[in-house]
């Protein structure tokens, strides 16, 4: 109900500020701060004691665009990326976490004309990584967070982060002022190379003795929420502004 409430707000400020965006500059360049979630492909082997879920990450962009067209764009930026193992046990994303940063570089082509408040777009990028590219491995002992809290198990682990990744794109970007948007996307992340495995026995609890041999795919899926600022940059009037703490205050107030 929040979410449908919350929705239904963005659409009544997205329709109020209407007449305040009817004049839009032609972009020419933007720069995007986005941070999200990541959700790791499970590629385990059949035949467990029993099975783990799907893994958990954090991820985080700072990017820029250049418009060759009013729709097309060329984007760049940098990224990084945490992605845990044992996600079911921890509170957090999981007991050990692999890190991953470097550069991103793609396009992005919108849809719609510039005026239009809803921007649609789809895009592709290659993610350069420069974090833990030698093969790690390793074992440790810990306590169970979740699922059975306080049992002890042992995770034997073998990492090795991909160099290069793959990242088609889908999103869209909800214009709140005439050159501020605010933007949602997914992308999913196919990984070149590297692997990501670990092993669970368990030495205590309701699973005392068990194993399982977990395997994460190269394939994450990430979803993100970030706000985007076009250049050159249109004077926002006080009518805009209030329409904005207001959706803002009635959000807010819809989760009390």
């Amino acid at each position: 109900m929040k979410q449908l409430f919350s929705c239904s707000l963005l659409c009544l400020l997205a329709t109020s500020l209407y007449a305040q965006n009817r004049e839009i500059p032609v972009r020419q360049w933007s720069v995007q701060a986005s941070f999200g979630g990541t959700t790791l492909s499970d590629d385990s082997p059949d035949g467990q004691d029993f099975y783990l879920n799907e893994d958990q990450g954090n991820t985080f962009h700072l990017t820029a665009d250049y418009f060759l067209t009013r729709r097309l764009a060329l984007t760049g930026g940098i990224y990084w990326e945490q992605d845990g193992m044992m996600t079911d046990a921890a509170d957090g994303i999981g007991m050990k976490k692999v890190n991953m940063a470097g550069l991103l570089g793609g396009a992005k082509f919108y849809f719609f004309p510039t005026k239009w408040i809803v921007q649609p777009h789809v895009g592709a990028s290659l993610m350069t990584n420069f974090l833990n590219l030698g093969n790690r491995k390793g074992s440790g002992t810990y306590i169970a967070k979740q699922a059975y809290p306080g049992a002890y198990f042992q995770m034997d682990y073998d990492v090795q982060c991909p160099a290069l990744t793959a990242a088609p794109k889908l999103g869209v970007d909800i214009r709140l002022f005439s050159t501020v948007s605010l933007c949602l996307d997914g992308d999913l992340r196919i990984g070149l190379w590297g692997h990501n495995r670990y092993t669970v026995r368990y030495i205590d609890g309701p699973k005392a003795g068990q194993v399982s041999h977990h395997v994460n795919d190269n394939i994450r899926t990430a979803f993100n929420i970030g706000l985007k600022v076009d250049f050159p940059v249109k004077r926002v009037s006080e009518h805009t502004r209030n329409n904005l703490i207001l959706f803002l205050y009635s959000l807010f107030a819809s989760g009390n």
